[in-house]
């Protein structure tokens, strides 16, 4: 594999895990978008991850008003409920801050191309100190779009002042981290932990198993 100038992270499933219902399905159902159950509609995810409002109450007022919906009763104290249970949840994988600081250290810039919406990243990129290894942090909620869009990564890549090919996206999305940067030109690691995936039939993509299994591939 060519060695990449930007080593870029997605951050949920990759390196950290946090609830274990989607934050974003539980507010679905709070604001009875869906019946409980049922799958998460992909337009409300790209509402919710693309709102850049940090208020919660503002945030949910919002959401509800884009689908034509009301705010139920209890619903405010419920979502501010389910925000905090996100925070506390949050938790790094053990290897993640030995990885990245080696692969920091070993010369590489890294950058995080994030879905997220704005309310787990104090607590994720301060408290929890992932951010001090970052260069550049991407996330959906502030750039307007979100992964697989080929434009979250071009935008990445042109905050580092790099190609496209030049930069390596590592993540545990088949859809969203490996075609979406395979997409706007990138090389791609997938993180598949279950071990269900052996090889990807796609150029410029690998599988891992771990974190370590990336700082040994970039050694």
């Amino acid at each position: 594999m060519k060695k990449p100038k930007v080593v870029l992270f997605d951050l949920w499933m990759t390196l950290v895990f946090g609830l274990p219902v989607d934050p974003i399905h539980t507010l679905q159902e709070l604001l009875k978008h869906r019946k409980p159950g049922e799958p998460l509609d992909p337009e409300f995810l790209t509402k919710c991850l693309t709102t850049n409002v940090a208020d919660p109450r503002l945030f949910l007022r919002e959401v509800a008003d884009a689908f034509s919906l009301k705010v139920p009763r209890g619903s405010q104290a419920a979502f501010l409920r389910l925000l905090s249970q996100e925070r506390k949840a949050a938790t790094a994988y053990d290897d993640a801050d030995k990885v990245l600081e080696q692969l920091r250290r070993a010369g590489y810039r890294l950058g995080l191309i994030s879905n997220l919406w704005p309310f787990p990243v104090r607590r994720v990129f301060k408290e929890m100190g992932l951010g001090a290894h970052f260069e550049h942090l991407v996330y959906s909620f502030e750039v307007g779009v979100r992964k697989p869009s080929p434009a979250i990564f071009n935008h990445a890549a042109q905050l580092f002042s790099v190609d496209a090919e030049d930069c390596l996206m590592i993540g545990d999305s088949l859809s969203s981290d490996v075609e979406g940067s395979l997409a706007a030109g990138m090389h791609a690691i997938l993180i598949d932990r279950t071990g269900k995936v052996n090889r990807l039939d796609k150029p410029n993509a690998h599988v891992v198993r771990s974190l370590s299994e990336v700082e040994r591939m970039l050694a």
